[in-house]
């Protein structure tokens, strides 16, 4: 009996040595696949920060890609040795991160503008590239969605401004609007892009997929809104795509134009913040279920 129990002890012995092995085997495994882990991590930023990103640049109506190590916009135009004055505009904001999510740095130049509206002709300074700001900054009546406001090139001696935007009031006969996507408009596989308008605002596009029940409303009682069976896009009951945007530039229930067609101001978004001039187009891209 003595042996048969020192026997069975010997072999719980061994069996515990056994085990304490493999308990030291895996331990030692996974720390060797976290290491290795980390190293591929630290070694991938390494190398990624050694690349630097391709970085594009819209100024003054061109297109520039720049490869920069950047870690801000401010270091981004310092890279590209672009000049910033004091009164230019830079989205994302000069002093802020860059991010990789941003597909471009858009700059808007300051310059003088000479605003025609009737009898009326009042210039400014400034770096504000939609016809409603500048009418604003001028101190004139505000654009109404039926007004037609075009800019046009100006001749400095005479007129004192390389810019003349002109003001024609709601009296002359809209023209018919197309309701319909552009040949550059934005999809689903694209994500976001830069969609420059036909006054040469650059607008940073991305798309959004909630229910709009309750915005709908916000441009009118009994309003809807459908699916547009050509792209997924959602439109109003008169076919104007729903757009978020920014409210101090774009007034809720505004018209602008958007690569996916005529669109009407019902919402807004945290995006602009970094993106004052951005729109965000409602779509069925994410969720299609038709809401």
């Amino acid at each position: 009996m003595k042996r048969s129990r020192r026997k069975r002890l010997k072999k719980l012995r061994e069996l515990r040595k056994t085990h304490r092995r493999l308990l030291i085997a895996v331990s030692v495994f996974f720390v060797m696949v976290g290491v290795i882990s980390v190293a591929y991590i630290v070694a991938d930023s390494i190398q990624s920060s050694q690349i630097g990103r391709l970085v594009t640049f819209f100024d003054r109506g061109e297109e520039r890609v720049v490869l920069t190590h950047a870690k801000t916009v401010r270091q981004a135009l310092d890279d590209a040795q672009i000049p910033i004055a004091p009164q230019d505009v830079v989205e994302p904001s000069i002093n802020s991160e860059l991010l990789d999510t941003d597909p471009a740095i858009i700059i808007y130049r300051s310059r003088p503008v000479l605003v025609i509206d009737g009898q009326v002709r009042q210039k400014v300074v400034t770096a504000e590239a939609t016809p409603r700001q500048i009418v604003k900054l001028a101190g004139l009546d505000k654009i109404g969605n039926l007004d037609k406001a075009t800019f046009t090139t100006g001749d400095f001696v005479k007129d004192g401004a390389s810019t003349i935007l002109t003001i024609k009031r709601k009296s002359v006969k809209p023209s018919k609007v197309v309701f319909q996507p552009k040949p550059n408009a934005l999809t689903k596989s694209k994500g976001a892009q830069i969609y420059v308008d036909s006054d040469g605002v650059a607008h940073r596009e991305t798309y959004y997929d909630l229910p709009m029940n309750i915005v709908i409303n916000h441009c009118g009682a009994n309003n809807s809104y459908t699916i547009r069976a050509v792209d997924g896009a959602k439109v109003d009951k008169d076919g104007y795509v729903l757009v978020a945007a920014n409210y101090g530039i774009y007034p809720r229930c505004s018209i602008v134009e958007t690569s996916m067609g005529p669109g009407k101001i019902y919402d807004t978004g945290g995006f602009a913040l970094r993106y004052p001039h951005g729109f965000d187009l409602a779509t069925d891209w994410s969720y299609p279920d038709g809401r």
